[in-house]
């Protein structure tokens, strides 16, 4: 069990010993959410009593990796940071038989107990376990589950993407998780998006300026396992309301080994919905084409005449490539030919009343009422067809199907595709100086950038927007043993990424184009007509890049008597800088009151005020360049004493805080709680950063 405390006036900035905290944090860099295994235990003889001095070896059998530790003297010894796989431990004492536990495998996060009893004899006499009941894991109370390597490649992910496999754990509800999309789901009760993601012990979490959501998928074939920890779990792990993710990613080995694939989704293969609509007779299924295909490939770094890593230095290589096209259906109202040369005279309402239309131009009052004259023969005569609304029939398509209802809906029909386009590349590299000295990287790249084909005459005036979304991850560390009951961890690890969502109408002068003045020439505007499809999106354009994450990584641990210690702190620091400019062509809104009759709701259309230039509303909006930052601060201590040879007790504490974002523009407002308002002489007035000395 561990305790979290929150120190509430550390999140405010003007607390004065925050500079000085973080002056302290900054230089040690230290932190401690470990992915590798631990396996500890107690060396006895056959009468029970404590062996200390004992020399315990575990060695990888895959890359020959050989850490060692010593029992104390209580008989107690922990070998630590121990990467994922299958080692022989042998313990050894003079005047005893060596001990040798062989196919042991170890996994994610694991902390395994293994007692040894040794044998009066000879060093030379070895008593060998080769195949023994698998042990259990019983110096923590955390509730987790493990998906090891092989059911990983295994299990029937859904579209081959790694965070399916969270779904399959039984602890978490997912609320979405379409093409391109990221992962949104609740674990263990907690709210969405708010799980800390750890892979190879560096996050891969968003930046802490808003969600906490995962911020990639990596390939199925680059991971090697993943533990779910669901709640209970130990004070190391934090940054988290709602369960922790730890991944780790496959490395190299003494044996060179690779591999290619492609897995194929083709609508052809697949199975109609059982809602598919029918088409002669038989069910249409929607079109699709998925492709995920790609290859590995690891083992020893190894240079003809110059150097063998084998047992030293190791690679591993990915390459996943993703190409998803689906196709929809949809149905749009279009302006037929009539209306495009402002004839209203067969433009009807749904109850089969000729819909009429007023010339906005002639609106006057008269005592208490407003009055206007209607077009004559319901048609907008030529001169009086604006420009701009002239010009932006061109990007509506003539209708190509029977309407839905005698108001003339849904008279246009057409496919269109979402393209999916990913690419993921890992490259990593592990290196043993010796027994003591251990290092390891991993660059991590992903991107899957989002299209859509043309469902209007021209892209320019699509409501879909494009997004543009790369990734980049950068881990290192660093792992010393001291002697062999302290081990000491340095790690770093840096995110680096981009989210550019556009319209496809930005640039290309398009108000100008269009004649529009007043505007600027950035994006294709917004134009919305009731009882008319839209045109252009909402959404005109958002840069976030760089959005970045620094973790400065250091946690040490040390054993002594029956306890094994762990003591660590976090600092990352998230960085946002964003240009938003979701209407900065404007919206432009064309509804029926302009050219109705005012009080008969029943007259007036939509495109006939967009034909005569009468707008009904009008927004832009364009933020100032928003360059934010936060830090997370964390520190932890926790301890596991095991008590006896049956009972083990896991406590800690853990402290951590989100210090308060900070814009270096000072672009932010807040609510001053003890300023009078002059409106409504009440305490609370809105104020800005920096201005009159407000918050700085």
């Amino acid at each position: 069990m561990w305790t979290a405390i929150d120190i509430p006036h550390m999140r405010n900035s003007r607390f004065p010993g925050r500079a000085l905290i973080l002056a302290l944090l900054t230089p040690f860099l230290l932190f401690a959410q470990s992915q590798l295994a631990t396996v500890s235990g107690v060396v006895t003889d056959t009468s029970g009593s404590a062996i200390p001095g004992a020399q315990i070896v575990a060695s990888n059998a895959a890359t020959g990796l050989r850490v060692t530790a010593q029992s104390n003297a209580s008989g107690y010894y922990l070998v630590r940071d121990l990467p994922i796989g299958t080692y022989s431990i042998t313990v050894e004492q003079q005047g005893f038989r060596s001990y040798v536990r062989e196919n042991l495998t170890l996994t994610t996060g694991q902390a395994l107990t293994l007692d040894v009893e040794l044998e009066v004899g000879s060093l030379t006499e070895s008593v060998i376990v080769s195949d023994q009941a698998p042990l259990l894991e019983t110096r923590t109370s955390d509730t987790s589950q493990l998906v090891e390597s092989r059911n990983v490649q295994d299990m029937p992910l859904g579209d081959r993407r790694t965070m399916n496999i969270i779904s399959m754990t039984g602890a978490a509800v997912f609320v979405n998780y379409d093409s391109g999309g990221k992962p949104n789901f609740s674990l263990a009760g907690g709210r969405t998006q708010s799980q800390n993601f750890y892979m190879d012990g560096g996050t891969i979490q968003n930046m802490r300026l808003g969600i906490g959501q995962v911020d990639t998928d990596p390939p199925v074939e680059t991971v090697a396992e993943v533990k779910v920890l669901q709640n209970n779990y130990a004070a190391e792990f934090g940054g988290s309301a709602g369960g922790v993710i730890v991944a780790t990613t496959k490395s190299g080995t003494n044996q060179l080994k690779g591999s290619l694939y492609e897995y194929l989704r083709n609508d052809k293969l697949d199975a109609a919905n059982f809602f598919a609509p029918f088409e002669n007779g038989e069910k249409v299924r929607p079109p699709l084409r998925y492709n995920v295909f790609g290859g590995t490939v690891g083992g020893p770094i190894f240079i003809p005449k110059f150097y063998d890593g084998r047992n030293k230095s190791f690679f591993f290589f990915s390459y996943e490539g993703s190409r998803r096209r689906e196709g929809f259906s949809t149905q749009l109202t279009v302006p037929t030919q009539a209306q495009r040369q402002g004839d209203f005279s067969q433009t009807f309402a749904n109850n089969g009343n000729l819909v009429r239309i007023y010339d906005p131009a002639t609106t006057q009052t008269v005592g208490s009422q407003v009055t206007r004259t209607p077009f004559p023969n319901n048609q907008i005569p030529q001169g009086q067809i604006d420009p701009v609304g002239q010009a932006l029939l061109q990007f509506y398509p003539l209708p190509n199907k029977a309407a839905t209802n005698l108001a003339g809906a849904n008279n246009y029909g057409t496919n269109y595709s979402r393209i999916l386009t990913r690419d993921a590349f890992l490259v990593k590299g592990d290196h043993a100086f010796s027994e003591k000295d251990r290092v390891s990287f991993r660059y991590m790249y992903n991107s899957d950038n989002l299209d859509f084909t043309e469902i209007l005459t021209h892209l320019a005036a699509s409501t879909d927007v494009q997004a543009l979304r790369h990734q980049n991850f950068y881990y290192g560390t660093y792992t010393r043993v001291i002697n062999p009951s302290t081990v000491n961890e340095f790690r770093f690890s840096f995110g680096d990424r981009i989210n550019h969502a556009r319209s496809y109408g930005i640039g290309g002068n398009w108000p100008s184009q269009l004649g529009l003045r007043g505007v600027p020439d950035a994006a294709f505007p917004r134009i919305n007509v009731t009882g008319m499809a839209a045109l252009g999106s909402t959404a005109q354009e958002r840069q976030q890049f760089p959005i970045r994450q620094f973790q400065y990584i250091d946690n040490i641990s040390w054993n002594f008597g029956r306890h094994t210690m762990k003591a660590g702190v976090e600092f990352r620091r998230s960085i946002n800088y964003e240009i938003n400019r979701p209407a900065v062509s404007g919206i432009f809104g064309y509804t029926p009151l302009l050219t109705g009759l005012p009080g008969n709701s029943s007259t007036g259309h939509g495109l006939a005020s967009l034909l005569t230039g009468y707008t009904q509303s009008f927004s832009a909006r364009e933020t100032q360049v928003l360059d934010r930052y936060s830090d997370y601060i964390a520190w932890f201590v926790q301890d596991e004493w095991n008590a006896t040879r049956t009972l083990t007790l896991n406590y800690g504490v853990r402290w951590e805080t989100d210090t308060p974002i900070t814009d270096r523009n000072n672009r932010m407002n807040g609510m001053d709680l003890t300023a009078i308002n002059p409106v409504s002489g009440t305490p609370g007035v809105v104020k800005f950063m920096g201005v009159n000395g407000f918050r700085t």
